[in-house]
């Protein structure tokens, strides 16, 4: 939702995993399915109900050929020195990793014409037979499509990435593509720093009021292009990208937004699929409020993790008890807020935000957790500068808080977030009234027309991801999301993050099985953590 779709920290170097060997099927388990009875909103707390119906499609199509293109991609630039000097040798994994650069001209039609940017990422030269292409489609606040493709080039097997060029799609609006201003800084803030732990309708004021002025003033200055990003538009780009590479099917990885932009596109451009992994694919008919109290419960395994994570290295910065002091300082800080360089108050809100975008990243906790206690120790400063990149003009806050509220026509009124606040605080006095506020920043919004729809797949099958410890998108969004797509595998991963792969051998082996010999893993396959 809004604040999922804000949570970049800056660009930073990618610790590399060092030399990973494809491990066999023992790394994995094949259990019963995981899936829980699928939710329903009552006027009350969570229900039980019975599952959705889903379209019940013929036999799935085999899988496309995982073959070269062609010849290479035509119109890309090298842009190898500047982007060697912007990750530095070390996020690059010890690779020869060679990149080039375009801006795909998109839209027209239903929306207005604008470009993506488009990384081309390979090991070493490009094969002279022309590379097997993997779009690899990210997030609005990031990591965006060319950040996940460069990381994924530094971390995945060799095995999986020989022959083959991945290739970053930034979404509009994101990343290197044409940026999205919209909101001040001084809106971003107060978004940032508002309480997380209102629970009525006046301690809710300020985010109310910063949300209805981002609304105004985006409207403003998009006017008829507002409604443009959206994860349909996302899904035609896509589709240009596909034509510019010169491929009849494409193969592609999504994260985050990104897998649901693949999901929009697989289902608009059937023949146009190749292979296709959806890594932490949400559920798009999930209400705010459901979405919200099980993104919390994801957050709190992703807590737990981060604890045991600080626990087991010997300078942990937050003592022996690391979920206990993160709980003391958000505490403090809600009593005694902080004051930054510039004036602005670095309240329990801020650092929510900071910790909820950090628990995200496993590679970063180590700087998340001195920063947390930095913060619990009298200095902002390490907090300001994870969440600087994502709050900079064009850092992607703008477009994600779009992407939301253009892929929803739901508009809770200030009363129903206050009491969904308060009921979510009971349950989890962390985050639960946190992520139960996201609902407010669409409440001025005009509402869409066209939303994300939901149903069966006649394409190729594709591979779903799914992660217990998921604060952006939780696991029981992805395994709806899996079952409504009818044809597709799901893998659940018992780690914590946002996106599975490539974690751990059992999920790198389930996807280079996938991608490179076209085997699905069997159903209710679980990777442990």
């Amino acid at each position: 939702m809004p604040r999922a779709n804000v949570r970049a920290l800056a660009v930073v170097p990618v610790v590399v995993l060092g030399a990973v060997l494809l491990l066999g099927v023992a790394a994995c388990a094949v259990g019963p399915s995981q899936r829980p009875p699928v939710a329903t909103r009552v006027d009350g707390p969570l229900t039980p109900g019975p599952p959705p119906e889903t379209a019940t499609p013929g036999p799935a199509p085999s899988l496309p050929p995982f073959v070269p293109a062609p010849g290479a991609p035509a119109g890309f630039t090298d842009c190898t020195s500047q982007v060697r000097g912007t990750y530095g040798p070390a996020a690059l994994g010890g690779r020869d990793l060679r990149f080039g650069c375009q801006s795909v001209p998109v839209g027209g039609g239903d929306s207005s014409r604008t470009e993506v940017a488009v990384l081309q990422v390979t090991v070493g030269p490009v094969p002279p037979g022309g590379p097997v292409p993997i779009a690899v489609v990210g997030e609005a606040g990031g990591p965006t499509g060319a950040e996940r493709a460069v990381r994924l080039a530094a971390t995945a097997p060799d095995a999986l990435l020989a022959g083959t060029a991945l290739y970053g799609v930034d979404l509009r609006g994101t990343g290197n593509s044409e940026s999205v201003d919209c909101i001040t800084p001084s809106t971003r803030q107060d978004i940032v720093d508002a309480d997380p732990l209102a629970a009525d309708p006046v301690s809710l004021g300020l985010l109310r009021d910063a949300a209805a002025t981002a609304a105004r003033t985006c409207t403003q200055v998009l006017e008829n292009a507002l409604t443009d990003y959206r994860t349909g538009i996302d899904a035609e780009d896509l589709e240009e990208v596909r034509a510019t590479l010169g491929v009849d099917r494409l193969h592609v990885l999504g994260v985050g937004e990104g897998a649901g932009v693949a999901a929009a596109w697989m289902r608009r451009y059937p023949t146009s699929v190749g292979r296709t992994v959806l890594d932490g694919l949400a559920d798009p008919t999930t209400s705010f409020s459901q979405r919200a109290r099980e993104r919390a419960v994801g957050a709190r395994e992703a807590l737990t993790g981060f604890a045991a994570d600080c626990s087991a290295r010997p300078d942990c910065p937050l003592g022996l008890d690391p979920a206990g002091a993160v709980t003391g300082i958000l505490t403090n800080l809600h009593a005694a807020p902080l004051t930054g360089p510039d004036g602005r108050r670095i309240t329990d809100g801020t650092v929510t935000q900071a910790l909820v975008s950090g628990l995200g990243e496993p590679a970063r906790w180590p700087e998340l957790a001195a920063a947390v206690a930095a913060a619990g120790q009298g200095d902002p400063a390490p907090v300001l500068a994870l969440l600087a990149k994502q709050e900079a003009d064009g850092g992607g806050f703008d477009t994600g808080v779009l992407l939301a509220c253009n892929d929803t026509t739901e508009r809770p009124t200030l009363d129903q977030v206050a009491a969904d606040a308060a009921r979510a605080r009971a349950a989890d006095p962390v985050f639960g009234a946190w992520f139960a506020h996201e609902a407010l920043l669409c409440s001025s919004w005009p509402v869409p027309t066209e939303t994300p729809a939901p149903g069966a797949f006649a394409g190729p099958p594709p591979l779903v991801l799914g992660t217990r410890g998921d604060p952006v998108t939780p696991l029981p969004g992805s395994e709806r999301a899996a079952a409504q797509l009818a044809s597709a595998s799901l893998v659940t991963w018992l780690g914590a993050g946002h996106g599975a792969f490539p974690a751990t051998p059992c999920v790198r082996d389930a996807v280079g099985a996938y991608l490179r010999q076209g085997d699905l893993p069997q159903a209710g396959t679980v990777c442990p953590p």
